[in-house]
């Protein structure tokens, strides 16, 4: 996930991974088209993190 900086929402950038994996490697950068405001958004390493379902339950787990 990462923050659409147009409206300030948590956005799905729709990339599958878990925490671990995502925080051991290598620097990365991408774009997404946000559903919230149409945009494309650049995600990288710093700005996104990873958003398990623990019991039917969105758990987020920001970085920052």
């Amino acid at each position: 996930m990462t923050i659409c900086p147009v409206t300030g929402r948590n956005i799905e950038t729709g990339i599958e991974t878990d925490k671990r994996t995502l925080t051991s490697s290598a620097e990365f950068s991408g774009l997404v088209t946000c559903p919230e405001c149409g945009r494309e958004h650049v995600i990288s390493n710093g700005n996104s993190w990873v958003c398990e379902t623990i019991g039917g339950q969105p758990e987020y787990f920001p970085e920052a």
